[in-house]
């Protein structure tokens, strides 16, 4: 079989995923200038607040920083929150008092961004809430690309701002599902201040680096490659008689949209072509199996699992009529629950229109019995009827969160490791596979 390893460097943009709106999981603060809401209890500003708190470290970064100027350059009657570690979260991360002071300024403006956000973030606004309040941070990714929705100047794509998922658990803040400790918040009247028992992580990996670099989900990575391998391979077998000579993978790409290539929505997306600007990445949520679930499920090598997939050689071609191919593996449809909602089973008009993709970041601290209903795909051209449900139930065990496709026989997956935060959304580990209604192993 060819190397197919680099194929991520040629994915069309044409397989990202769109968001189709806010949703009460992206609930973003109200933008600069908005009225100030009446808050009796704020007496200082953001500022004064911080010079007077326990997060002494980062106060001295704020100073060093160009962050003052930053905010002004936004407006001049700016409502903005910070979220700012005390020093012992500041030195647990390893910004010291030394490390500050030879940190280039550039990289002080980045920090201070992170930690900072427009509008308001109330205490109030969190306890009204039981899922994330989305906190679109000041710091831009260079280079990475959103499909449209927020950029009033673009109908192509919405830059890359880091985002942070607020939320509480009993008296404790939660950010993007990690517990920072307790809630410890004090309004101002230009904003409000959050002080953090510990620093929030940045995501520096996509979800593809993160998986490879884990180690534990070789056979989740290497069964998808060698698949999507097997699967181009036979797309040149069969376009080779028609085109008159062999065409290379990457000529293929165009004709196979249809296909989640194991690479989409998890890496950076190369242009379509030089200097095109456009989405190139993807965020949602992923449920990656650990090798020991393919285990439990009777494949204990990965070559057990490309057998099992042999199944299904026989449906894969080129169709002439269509102009695309067709046809799949068995274990499609059970990686398309853990990495996509079981999208592939998602509803269409006769004439082919879908409810379009709806937000499907959900850290661990609202994996829960709500989701269950939730609208996956919802609005664009299809009808309401059309609009596809949550084919996932979730619930809890013993404090554990266990997921299973809806109607499934199989036992459920209990999520053992929760956000693994990525460039691309959060990784949840699961300890078996997510097998949908009626599917066949023997």
């Amino acid at each position: 079989m060819m190397n197919m390893r680099n194929l991520r460097s040629v994915i069309l943009c044409s397989g990202l995923l769109l968001f189709a709106a806010c949703t009460k999981s992206e609930f973003l603060p109200d933008p600069a200038g908005s009225q100030v809401p009446f808050q009796p209890e704020a007496t200082k500003t953001v500022e004064e607040l911080l010079a007077a708190s326990p997060a002494k470290l980062y106060y001295s970064a704020w100073q060093k920083s160009n962050i003052k100027t930053i905010l002004k350059a936004k407006s001049s009657k700016l409502v903005y929150t910070v979220f700012a570690p005390n020093d012992a979260a500041m030195q647990a991360a390893g910004l010291t008092a030394d490390a500050i002071g030879q940190m280039p300024v550039a990289k002080l403006d980045s920090l201070m961004m992170f930690y900072t956000t427009l509008g308001f973030v109330t205490e109030r606004e969190l306890k009204q809430r039981t899922d994330n309040f989305v906190v679109k941070t000041l710091l831009q990714q260079p280079g990475l690309y959103l499909p449209y929705f927020e950029n009033p100047n673009s109908n192509q794509y919405d830059l890359y701002y880091y985002r942070n998922y607020v939320g509480l658990k009993g008296e404790s803040l939660l950010v993007n599902g990690k517990n920072l400790g307790k809630l410890n918040y004090a309004p101002a009247v230009d904003g409000g201040l959050y002080i953090l028992e510990k620093a929030i992580e940045k995501p520096t990996k996509t979800i593809l680096e993160a998986l490879t670099a884990d180690g534990r989900f070789t056979i989740f990575l290497e069964s998808q490659r060698l698949a999507d391998e097997s699967y181009i391979e036979a797309m040149i077998n069969d376009m080779e008689p028609l085109f008159g000579y062999r065409p290379e993978p990457e000529e293929v790409l165009i004709y196979i949209t249809s296909r989640k290539l194991y690479t989409v929505g998890w890496g950076i997306n190369a242009p379509i072509y030089q200097g095109y600007i456009g989405p190139n990445i993807t965020i949602s949520t992923l449920f990656a199996p650990t090798d020991e679930a393919f285990h439990k499920a009777g494949f204990q090598t990965l070559a057990d699992v490309m057998k099992f997939n042999e199944r299904g050689a026989s449906s894969i071609h080129f169709d002439e009529s269509l102009f695309t191919g067709v046809g799949g593996f068995p274990m499609d449809t059970v990686y398309n629950f853990h990495r996509d909602w079981g999208r592939m089973f998602q509803p269409q008009t006769t004439g082919g229109d879908k409810a379009l993709a709806n937000t499907t970041i959900f850290y661990g601290n609202v994996l829960n019995a709500a989701l269950n209903e939730y609208m996956v795909n919802v609005g664009g051209n299809a009808p309401a009827e059309f609009a596809y449900k949550m084919p996932i139930e979730f619930s809890s065990v013993n404090n554990s969160v266990q997921m299973k496709a809806k109607g499934s026989s199989y036992p459920a997956a209990t999520v053992t490791e929760t956000d693994i935060n990525t460039l691309n959304g959060p990784i949840h580990v699961v300890d078996r596979l997510i097998f949908p209604k009626g599917f066949k192993l023997n």
